[in-house]
C-alpha cells in the first residue's frame, strides 16, 4: 500500500512577504513612533530634569514621585516658593519664586526706576553701575518680602475674608521686612497702621497673569480664591499629587501601551529567532507596567519609597531599550539589502544631524540652564 507523501512544512509568513506599500507604511509608522518618543524625552527634560542635565536622575525621580526627603509638611504653594530657587525650574514640580523676580514683567523697569531714584538722591545725572546694583539689591529684598507675605498668609490659614477684602495684616516680623509699597494697604497716601498687604492684588499680579486662560500655566488656574485655596492645604508629601499621578498613569497605560503593542506585533512577525522575539516583543509593555508600579510604590515611607523611585530610571531605560529594538530590528527585517543601504544612510544622516543639534543647540541650552540665575539672590 502506497504511503501518502508528506507535504512540505509551509514557510512562516514574515514581514518581507508583505506588499511594498504595506512595508513602507509600517516603516514610516516605526520611524514616526521613534520621533515621537524623542519628543517625549525632550518634554521630560523640560519638565523634570535638573538644570544642566539631559534627563532626570534617580534623585530627580525621588523628588518627583516621593518628595524631597526630610522636608517638613507644607502646602503646595509653600513648596513652590523656596528662597533658594536658582537650581530649580519654574514648573509645578520645581518653583514659582522666579515669578517675583526675572519672570515678573515689571522687574527690570522697577530696578531702573529705583536706580534713577537713588541717583537723584545722590545728585547724579544717571545711575552708575554701583547704584544699579544697589537698586537691584533693594528690589530683590522687596520681592522676597512679597514671597514671605504670601507664605505667611497661607500658613495663617489662607482666610477667605482677607482675600476678598484684599487686606492681610502683616505679622510683626514681616512688618519690619522690606516690601513693595504698591502692595501695601493705604489710607490717603500713607500705609495703614498696623501694616497690611493687598493679598488678592499680590496673587493676581504675581500668579494669575500666568495661571489664567491663555497663560503659560492655564492648566492650574489661580484667578479666584477657590482655585488658590486647594493649593494651600498642607500635604503629607511634596511629591506628585495623587490627582496628577492618576492622570499620568491613565495616559501612559492607554496611549503608550497601544504604541508598544503595535511595534511589538510588527517585530513578532519578523524572521528573527523565536527566542529573541519572545524576549523583545513584550519587553516595553512589561517594563512600562513595572515603571508605573514604581511610580505608586515610590509614595511609601522611607526607605522603601525612595528606593522604588530610584528604580524608575532603570525601568524607564528598559522601556527605551525595548522600543528601540522594536524599531531598528523591524525596519531592517522589512527590507533586503537595498533597503538596508537606505536605512544605514538614513541612520547615519540622523546621527550627524543629532550631533549638529547637540553641539549647536543642546549643549548651549544645558550650559545656560546650569549657569547661575541672575535673579537669584
Amino acid at each position: 500500500m502506497n504511503e501518502t507523501p508528506s507535504l512540505p512544512t509551509p514557510r512562516p509568513y514574515t514581514l518581507r512577504d508583505l506588499p511594498l506599500a504595506a512595508r513602507l507604511t509600517l516603516a514610516l509608522f516605526l520611524l514616526s513612533v521613534g520621533l515621537g518618543y524623542v519628543a517625549a524625552l525632550v518634554q521630560l527634560h523640560f519638565q523634570h530634569a535638573a538644570p544642566g542635565a539631559i534627563l532626570p536622575s534617580g534623585e530627580d525621580a525621588v523628588r518627583i514621585f516621593h518628595g524631597d526627603v526630610g522636608d517638613k509638611q507644607m502646602s503646595k504653594l509653600e513648596q513652590l516658593l523656596p528662597e533658594d530657587f536658582k537650581d530649580k525650574k519654574m514648573t509645578g514640580q520645581g518653583q514659582m519664586t522666579s515669578a517675583f523676580y526675572k519672570r515678573a514683567e515689571d522687574y527690570d523697569d522697577t530696578i531702573g526706576e529705583k536706580a534713577t531714584e537713588l541717583a537723584k538722591k545722590r545728585g547724579k545725572k544717571s545711575a552708575t553701575k554701583e547704584i544699579k546694583q544697589e537698586a537691584k539689591s533693594e528690589v530683590d529684598k522687596e520681592r522676597d518680602g512679597e514671597r514671605l507675605v504670601m507664605i505667611a498668609w497661607v500658613r495663617g490659614g489662607a482666610k477667605e475674608e482677607e482675600y476678598n477684602e484684599d487686606k492681610y495684616l502683616l505679622p510683626d516680623e514681616l512688618a519690619k521686612h522690606a516690601f513693595t509699597r504698591k502692595y501695601l494697604v493705604v489710607e490717603g497716601d500713607k500705609p495703614v497702621a498696623p501694616l497690611a498687604a493687598k493679598i488678592q492684588t499680590l496673587f493676581k499680579e504675581r500668579c494669575a497673569t500666568c495661571h489664567m486662560d491663555g497663560g503659560e500655566g492655564q492648566k492650574y488656574p489661580l484667578t479666584t480664591y477657590a482655585e488658590i485655596k486647594k493649593y494651600t492645604v498642607v500635604k503629607k508629601s511634596s511629591g506628585m499629587s495623587l490627582e496628577k499621578l492618576a492622570q499620568t498613569t491613565h495616559v501612559h497605560l492607554l496611549g503608550f501601551s497601544m504604541l508598544y503593542g503595535l511595534t511589538g506585533l510588527i517585530l513578532a512577525f519578523s524572521s528573527y529567532p523565536r527566542f529573541l522575539r519572545v524576549l523583545l516583543c513584550p519587553l516595553p509593555l512589561l517594563a512600562q507596567v513595572a515603571d508605573i508600579s514604581f511610580w505608586w510604590l515610590a509614595r511609601l515611607e522611607p526607605p522603601h519609597g525612595p528606593s522604588f523611585a530610584q528604580a524608575i530610571t532603570v525601568s524607564g531605560g528598559l522601556v527605551a531599550v525595548g522600543l528601540l529594538s522594536h524599531i531598528v530590528l523591524s525596519l531592517f527585517n522589512l527590507f533586503r539589502w537595498k533597503g538596508w543601504l537606505v536605512l544605514l544612510i538614513l541612520f547615519a544622516s540622523a546621527g550627524y544631524a543629532g550631533y549638529v543639534v547637540k553641539t549647536n543647540a543642546i549643549d548651549p541650552q544645558l550650559a545656560a540652564e546650569k549657569a547661575p540665575d541672575p535673579a537669584a539672590k
